[in-house]
């Protein structure tokens, strides 16, 4: 790099700089004061861009192999935002396009959500039906090796460069369980993900006529088809829900903010603050097209995260429903897709807090649910066969033109030795609620 390149990149970063200083600088209160500040700032960031630009000469003169200015910022652009918090990261053109179709719910590798966590890769939750969900791979897994190399001080690019693969190729997890004394080996075939993100949907009991409907993750078809599968489950006459959100990691802000505003008429369903005024908003219900209000149960688990935290946290702020299960992730983080480079690449960038209802950030704090049913490992573990399961034959019935009509136990015909005992209170709370109204409206 020679030194008239060096001089221009001084000349452009400090014009960058100076304007981004000024354009913020709003206030007209001290300009003095406010002069002298901005002064003071401009040299500062000085001596930090000029040590920068020295590092970049000393990369691309000494290191052991040729490297390329655009690999050196790019590798600076990761590790800026590494640094920042779990969720912030640098998308490549490849990343970027990789991202775009995982919204669009098709993909390909395990099927599996990760951060790094306290030093340690550790899994969010995994997709239902996904290959990592079938292999038993659980929410809040550590992952401590990929293939045999540990994943210590791996940064969560590298990861799911390791996780991801060719459909067909096979990839060893070497997991801790909550729990678990002893690590365990999981050995995982990458296929192709069609995430069918509202499944399940039935009337499970038939007495009392009450609806079940699973929401897997939120992206952009998700409100359209659970309005489809209301509309369907209400002409078999449904007078309850049980809304089931337990694994599901979230999605698009948005499409939370739509499906809640299907079971809410007015209020705030949720505020997002940031320290940039244009991330301050809030997203309120709107009357039309709202559902009845039948009485309702959400079930929640470790698994439910960020969107589905903003429904949870919605519903129960304004009584709505019941919440029952276990305390929920705790994502109450906002990332915005910033484009860079033409367009070519992005920053998801964590740019603001979200805030339920009532006020609450539950960012890495999570929402209590009304009931709580806890499940020990092996409960935790039935429960990932048993949804599995469920989809499988939830559709060879639909292939078949029939329906599974389950009363009390959810799939006792199908596999009569497990019993989802989450859901079985949901019924049964849902039960007595209708018996209660019954007599309350009896003359």
């Amino acid at each position: 790099m020679n030194k008239r390149f060096l001089n221009f990149l001084l000349v452009i970063t400090l014009l960058s700089i100076s304007t981004v200083t000024f354009g913020q600088d709003k206030s007209n209160e001290k300009p003095q004061i406010e002069v002298k500040e901005g002064v003071e700032k401009k040299k500062s960031v000085y001596d930090e861009f000029e040590e920068f630009i020295k590092v970049v000469k000393e990369l691309q003169e000494r290191y052991v192999d040729e490297i390329s200015l655009n690999t050196i910022l790019t590798n600076a652009y990761r590790g800026m935002l590494s640094g920042l918090d779990p969720y912030s990261q640098y998308f490549g053109s490849e990343e970027l396009e990789d991202l775009k179709i995982e919204t669009e719910g098709e993909f390909e590798g395990l099927g599996i959500e990760v951060i790094v966590k306290d030093g340690m890769l550790t899994v969010i939750t995994p997709i239902l039906d996904s290959p990592a969900f079938k292999a038993g791979i659980l929410v809040g897994d550590r992952i401590i090796k990929i293939d045999g190399e540990s994943t210590e001080n791996m940064t969560i690019r590298d990861a799911v460069k390791k996780l991801r693969g060719k459909l067909g190729t096979k990839i060893t997890l070497t997991v801790f369980h909550e729990g678990d004394t002893t690590p365990t080996d999981i050995t995982i075939e990458r296929a192709k993900i069609h995430v069918q993100s509202i499944r399940g949907a039935r009337i499970v009991d038939a007495d009392y006529k009450i609806g079940y409907l699973a929401v897997t993750n939120f992206q952009e078809n998700t409100v359209r088809d659970m309005d489809a599968a209301i509309q369907d489950l209400m002409k078999k006459g449904m007078k309850c829900l049980i809304l089931d959100l337990r694994f599901n990691p979230g999605g698009l802000l948005n499409v939370a903010v739509d499906m809640a505003d299907k079971f809410l008429e007015r209020g705030v369903i949720v505020s997002t603050k940031g320290r940039d005024k244009t991330q301050n908003y809030v997203y309120k219900a709107h009357k039309p097209g709202t559902y009845p209000n039948f009485p309702m149960v959400v079930l929640v688990n470790s698994g439910s995260a960020s969107a589905s935290e903003i429904v949870a946290g919605a519903i129960k702020d304004h009584k709505r429903g019941l919440l029952l299960g276990i305390k929920t992730f705790g994502k109450g983080s906002v990332q915005s897709l910033i484009p860079v480079g033409d367009g070519k690449a992005a920053l998801k960038l964590t740019t603001a807090r979200y805030y339920t209802p009532s006020g609450v950030c539950i960012h890495e704090k999570g929402i209590e649910p009304h009931v709580k049913v806890s499940l020990n490992f092996a409960e935790a573990k039935a429960l990932h066969e048993h949804l599995s399961m469920t989809n499988i034959d939830t559709m060879i019935n639909e292939a078949k033109g029939t329906e599974t009509v389950l009363r009390g136990t959810v799939g006792a015909k199908e596999k009569p030795q497990y019993v989802d005992i989450q859901m079985e209170r949901a019924v049964d709370v849902l039960k007595g609620i209708e018996v209660y109204a019954k007599r309350a409206s009896a003359p």
